[in-house]
């Protein structure tokens, strides 16, 4: 008699890499002009970053970027009889819409990531800004949750060779499925304008410290749950 069992394991991680998601927008009446004013302003925040942070150009990367025209509709009043069953519209152009979006990935670091925070919201029309927190090496993670889930697998081979009055022998074949996580959801913060010069938007060095300070203490991120299934087949005797 052969016995096929599921296994399971899960663990919490402490996230060991943040990724910021940088999201920039821009609007205006042409199209050179929304990526002449799109470019400045993507230029103006990294250059930003970079002169108050140890963070540089090169380490933001580019994920996603587009310009397009929108359009609403305007109703237009039938002036006709032969339109009043119809349904008369115009196409407004709104303008054209700049977008581009900027990764900015490292070792998780609550300080790196409070001065990023604490600079983004004194630079002029900030963009939109989402931070996530992830695993570097998950395939390592996964590993460790082999033998939690081979235990579990056995415990119930165990449990159902009991009930049969069997004894559970060896275990001929292991199947790993594929993996499951559970990650905490990206938090997010829209930027506010802000003049920056040079002086920290006017405020003293020892308030933006004690604003980077705060957001040390207060910013704490979820564990990342990881679970691993596998299937076992164990052999048995009397």
């Amino acid at each position: 008699m052969q016995i096929f069992m599921s296994g399971s394991g899960e663990k919490d991680f402490a996230p060991d890499q943040i990724l910021a998601g940088v999201e920039f927008s821009y609007q205006a009446a042409s199209y050179d002009e929304a990526l002449k004013g799109g470019v400045e302003k993507v230029k103006a925040y990294i250059d930003g970053i970079a002169e108050a942070t140890d963070f540089s150009a090169d380490d933001f990367k580019t994920t996603a970027y587009s310009i397009r025209e929108q359009f609403h509709y305007n109703r237009i009043e039938p002036k006709t009889p032969e339109d009043l069953d119809k349904v008369l519209e115009k196409r407004v152009s709104e303008g054209f819409f700049f977008a581009q979006v900027a990764s900015l990935e490292f070792d998780y670091d609550k300080m790196r990531l409070a001065k990023l925070l604490a600079i983004s919201s004194k630079i002029p029309g900030a963009p939109m800004l989402h931070v996530s927190f992830r695993l570097k090496d998950r395939e390592s993670k996964f590993r460790e949750l082999i033998p939690i889930a081979y235990e579990d697998a056995k415990k119930k081979a165990e449990a159902l060779a009991n009930a049969a009055n069997k004894h559970l022998r060896d275990c001929v074949r292991v199947d790993i499925d594929g993996t499951g996580a559970s990650i905490p959801m990206p938090r997010g913060a829209t930027m506010k304008n802000a003049v920056f010069d040079g002086e920290y938007a006017g405020a003293s060095r020892d308030e933006f410290e004690e604003e980077i300070q705060n957001i040390d203490e207060t910013f704490k991120p979820d564990d990342i749950t990881l679970s691993k299934s596998i299937s076992c087949v164990w052999e048995t005797s009397d």
